[in-house]
């Protein structure tokens, strides 16, 4: 993809973030099937790869990459359309497909056999598909905030955003309705969807959103086309809902969940006790006065959950 001015800015706005709130942290473009994305390194360690969620970016791992990287080798990777990957038009794309090509690709690339995943909110589905796809390729999952694919059920913003780029010449109504915020329209936005203390946000780290979702925008676009649409969540089919697939999970997951995950109705509630009564390699773990994002709101509970649940698992170990 060729360089423009909003690349450099983009570029320029998370390289500051992640050097006051995660030194040393190192930048790389890795190509995939489907064009090339830009994954964050730092640490060593055994590998642990986390996966964004929609409209966010791998720069937004900020607040916890340092601590992680005690003892790891941690990459946070931008999904397809988002931070400084590629463009990725999703409006006709099949995302279990995305998912599990992007994911099993850039793995290849960083020439990592296995590897511990976490993901966030529609970065949990993609790690879960791929977890039940490779299974002996992840040694365990940890999903932080509400993944999507548990219920159809989401925000009433998003909701009713992705009604209205699903229909007829909706690609013009989401694109006016996603014009570029400030930093404070987008800090109110993320205090309404997902974070619990939005006045504890990051200046900067907003401020590089700002140019994510200016940059992004087509990108995103087409994604609420898609969840609008037929194959989407909102939708009665539900084809992203993952159903008793998730009985399947064999790898040890951990399930993070925010107090005032916002994501997380009483339906949702309900169908998390389903899944952990079901599958015994399922744990779920509240975490207190967080929200979707919960790192972003308890930064130090999270890395803490993570790593406690880590240790628990033997290092290397992936299902056979």
């Amino acid at each position: 993809m060729e360089r423009n001015d909003l690349d450099g800015r983009l570029e320029a706005a998370q390289a500051a973030v992640l050097d006051r709130l995660a030194h040393g942290t190192r930048a790389r473009r890795v190509r995939w099937s489907r064009g090339e994305t830009r994954v964050l390194e730092l640490g060593d360690g055994p590998p642990l790869v986390l996966v964004h969620g929609f409209m966010d970016n791998a720069a937004l791992w900020a607040p916890i990459l340092g601590p992680l990287a005690a003892r790891h080798r941690v990459i946070a990777v931008d999904l397809p359309g988002h931070g400084l990957a590629d463009p990725f038009d999703y409006a006709d794309a099949d995302l279990q497909d995305v998912a599990r090509t992007f994911l099993r690709e850039v793995l290849d690339a960083l020439e990592l056999e296995s590897a511990a995943l976490v993901g966030s909110s529609l970065g949990g589905f993609v790690c879960t598909v791929f977890t039940l796809d490779a299974p002996t390729r992840v040694t365990s999952l940890v999903l932080v905030g509400a993944p999507v694919g548990v219920t159809r059920e989401v925000p009433a913003p998003l909701f009713v955003i992705g009604l209205l780029a699903g229909l007829p010449g909706g690609r013009g109504i989401a694109r006016r309705l996603l014009s570029t915020p400030t930093r404070e329209s987008l800090r109110k936005l993320m205090g309404q969807i997902a974070v619990a203390h939005p006045e504890r946000l990051d200046d900067g780290m907003l401020d590089a959103d700002v140019l994510g979702q200016e940059r992004n925008r087509e990108s995103y676009v087409g994604m609420l086309r898609y969840l609008g649409g037929a194959r989407g969540l909102m939708p009665l089919v539900g084809r992203l809902v993952l159903g008793e697939r998730w009985d399947d999970v064999a790898a040890p997951t951990l399930l993070l969940r925010g107090e005032r995950d916002r994501f997380v109705t009483s339906r949702v509630e309900a169908a998390y006790r389903g899944i952990a009564a079901r599958n015994p390699n399922v744990r779920i773990v509240p975490v207190e006065d967080a929200g979707h994002l919960l790192w972003l709101d308890a930064p130090d509970a999270v890395v803490r959950e993570i790593e406690g649940f880590l240790e628990d698992v033997p290092a290397g170990a992936a299902v056979a």
